[in-house]
């Protein structure tokens, strides 16, 4: 419980600089020395720099990350990549996860949740972070409060169901990236939503070099 508030503690301090463009390579200079910073105080526009893929590597990680995305996208969930193909962003709407107001897992929301539980069985192949928005129907306070406890929430699932979380980043971002305006219940319900960006660790960089 202690690193998991540190994670949540990290990323509301770093939460609101998370702009990121999918498709898109990070901006020069966002990436830190990851071994230098622990990941959870890092934004995270940062964290899904890093690992860097080098560049004689990055058409195995690309094709590798391809056939992810594509798996994904044959369940039914909108798929997006960022970082030229090397990171898979998949959103789930949170009112399949969450009752309206409330902070607890449906009981059906595992039926999205298990498809994630690959990406942590290998320590280190992927990292994974997740993004949890609101609409802006509350105070501001009420939101936070509200992102925050889904998160929790969210991590309750992974560490109670995942073979290793050491890799899950989350970031309780509330209502300050709405994708739609809030102005209609139809662009209220596209803006609460996971995302999920899978980001591929040092473990799956490794299987890309050439065997000697």
């Amino acid at each position: 419980m202690k690193g998991l508030l540190k994670k949540i503690t990290g990323a509301l301090l770093a939460g609101c600089s998370a702009i990121f463009i999918a498709s898109a390579a990070p901006p020069p200079g966002s990436a830190p020395d990851a071994s230098a910073t622990d990941a959870e105080e890092l934004t995270m526009e940062q964290n899904l720099a890093i690992p860097a893929v080098p560049s004689k590597l990055s058409t195995f990680v690309k094709s590798y990350m391809k056939r992810e995305a594509l798996a994904l996208h044959k369940m039914g969930y909108k798929v997006e990549t960022m970082r030229k193909g090397e990171v898979v962003i998949v959103t789930v709407p949170t009112d399949r996860l969450f009752a309206p107001n409330d902070t607890a897992l449906l009981p059906t929301a595992a039926n999205d949740l298990k498809n994630f539980l690959p990406y942590f069985r290998v320590p280190g192949k992927f990292k994974v972070i997740l993004a949890l928005h609101t609409d802006d129907t509350g105070s501001e306070n009420y939101l936070n409060s509200l992102s925050e406890k889904r998160i929790v929430s969210l991590y309750d699932y992974f560490d109670s169901n995942a073979a290793d979380t050491d890799n899950l980043i989350g970031y309780p971002l509330a209502s300050i990236e709405p994708l739609k305006e809030n102005t209609s219940r139809a662009g209220r319900a596209e803006n609460r939503r996971l995302e999920i960006f899978i980001v591929p660790g040092d473990v799956l960089i490794e299987e890309a070099k050439p065997a000697k």
